[in-house]
């Protein structure tokens, strides 16, 4: 499914968006702006073997809840 993350250059507010098609027009969820800027998403994936499966901690850093907010990974 084509799902985004977005943050908003008015509110700061960071939202997952479901966008069908490329000229379609997106508005923050919380202020209603169109002035959105996509975020790169970090995209969640099961290894088998390797040492992927032994070192997937379950966070983007390498440990559980190191995200930190949403769109944000590792930063701050």
């Amino acid at each position: 499914m084509p799902i985004y993350e977005f943050k908003c250059k008015d509110c700061g507010q960071v939202s997952e968006l479901l966008v069908l098609t490329k000229d379609e027009t997106v508005n923050c969820v919380s202020c209603n702006s169109q002035n959105l800027e996509k975020l790169m998403s970090v995209h969640n994936t099961v290894g088998s073997g390797s040492n992927f499966a032994a070192n997937n901690h379950g966070g983007c850093c390498g440990s559980p809840n190191s995200c930190g907010n949403p769109g944000s990974c590792c930063s701050g």
